[in-house]
């Protein structure tokens, strides 16, 4: 790209050390019902020009963006569409000026300088996703929960057309492109009876908004006359929805970012045991079908697969090249300029049936989804997080009712270690506290902690 490599050049010239410069064009569509009809459509086109330079251990990073909407306007006033040859060495001049201001970064220790053969993901675009018409969607997702016994339902469909090219000093230059279709649905029928399912794919063919709307509609309808919960010690099955919140932050601190900032529970874990022989969890920069796949990162680094947890035992932490050459290994292409971090979160898949799970336990709950989980200590794990939608007490292996306020008041590593067996159906999600993509069965997890209101 033409502007990228004017402003590489200029950069080389002016003697930085270490550069990437990251071209980014979204075009989005959107679509939000509430009460089962459309309230909101929107579309707009995203083009993002990002700059990562280092010069002297000093490390800047900064961006410049048209974020064009319906009206075709610029977010800014003059967008990096009209930059000219002119405006990007001000641009330069602007970023030396910053860099004189900062103080080095002394553990830096520079970018991937290596070249790699690339390989295109796999069902990682499908032009035919961009092009369906999103009204029909949105329509047979609320239609199959409407069958299932919803009566008002809200949610949201996202569609994503993305492609980017990124550039670094060292002379690698590559091109991404990605398609992404999501739709979320919550279901209610009367106060307190809510179920909620999302779909998430880069191929039509595997977007189901029915199969979506059919869960949230059941769940809905199984949770009616929801009793308040009792304290206590439970058996917990967690749903994909309600796990991967939990998944997300097990991500993040596997990340060597968040151990070297004390806010990892795997500082020092390394192939130690942080769960039981039942949970091995993976992070997949090039799942198929993954829509935050991609066959390099933000250094031109190949990406893979890193199991981060084998039979309950942690094996390696995530790094881009600055912070594997601090430690003497190789990056495991996961940069993240500043911080590593996970593409897509994988659980190994266990042999039991949700039916097989509900019959293991005596006094338990299925819990399908969790809301504002929070860590009041991320170093040592300890967590709460408030179970909302369905939420199904279960004695003597079946379900006996739905329950309501309740929070689940945990210490992470602890539930690793009380994973007792692991669903044999995986579910591929991402929602608004797993931004992470998840692909998940359900989870059951021994002796964890219920706490209610004191009001």
């Amino acid at each position: 790209m033409e502007t990228l490599e004017y402003l590489m050049k200029k950069l080389k010239q002016s003697g930085i050390d270490d550069a990437v410069l990251t071209f980014s064009a979204n075009h989005s569509r959107q679509i939000k019902f509430a009460d089962n009809k459309i309230v909101k459509t929107g579309v707009e086109e995203l083009r993002n020009i990002g700059i990562f330079v280092v010069k002297d251990k000093k490390i800047l990073t900064t961006s410049c963006h048209d974020l064009i909407g319906e009206a075709g306007l610029s977010s800014v006033g003059e967008g990096f569409a009209e930059l000219n040859k002119k405006s990007m060495d001000k641009i330069v001049k602007r970023i030396f000026e910053f860099l004189k201001l900062m103080q080095p970064k002394n553990d830096y220790y520079g970018i991937n300088n290596k070249k790699f053969r690339y390989q295109e993901i796999k069902d990682g675009y499908d032009p035919k996703a961009i092009s369906i018409d999103d009204v029909d969607y949105v329509d047979k997702g609320i239609n199959a929960a409407f069958k299932e016994g919803a009566k008002r339902t809200n949610g949201i469909l996202e569609v994503h057309d993305f492609k980017s090219t990124i550039l670094t000093s060292n002379d690698i230059m590559f091109n991404e492109k990605r398609s992404e279709l999501y739709f979320s649905i919550r279901s209610f029928i009367e106060k307190d009876e809510s179920g909620h399912m999302n779909a998430l794919s880069t191929d039509l063919k595997k977007f189901d908004v029915e199969g979506a709307g059919k869960i949230s509609g059941e769940t809905a309808r199984d949770s009616r006359n929801p009793s308040k919960g009792s304290k206590g010690t439970y058996d917990i099955i967690f749903g994909p929805m309600a796990i991967s919140p939990l998944l997300n932050v097990i991500g993040e601190s596997a990340s060597i970012f968040s151990v070297e900032a004390g806010l990892s529970f795997f500082s020092g874990k390394e192939n130690k045991k942080v769960g039981s022989n039942n949970i091995t969890l993976y992070d997949d920069g090039r799942l198929t079908g993954g829509v935050n796949s991609v066959k390099a990162d933000a250094e031109g680094v190949a990406t893979r697969k890193n199991v981060l947890i084998e039979n309950g035992i942690f094996k390696q932490y995530l790094y881009n090249t600055s912070t594997a050459r601090k430690y003497g290994i190789e990056s495991t292409g996961n940069a993240g300029l500043i911080s590593p971090g996970p593409w897509n979160l994988v659980v190994e898949k266990g042999s039991l049936s949700l039916p097989e799970m509900i019959k293991e336990i005596k006094n338990g709950i299925y819990v399908t989804n969790v809301w504002y989980t929070r860590f009041a200590n991320y170093h040592a794990g300890d967590f709460s997080t408030i179970p909302r939608d369905g939420a199904f007490l279960i004695k003597n292996g079946k379900i006996v009712g739905s329950l309501k306020n309740i929070r689940i008041s945990e210490n992470i590593l602890r539930l690793l270690q009380n994973i007792n067996c692991v669903g044999n159906r995986m579910k591929y999600l991402r929602s608004w506290e797993a931004h992470t993509p998840v692909l998940t069965p359900h989870l059951l997890v021994k002796n964890c902690n219920i706490t209610v209101p004191t009001s």
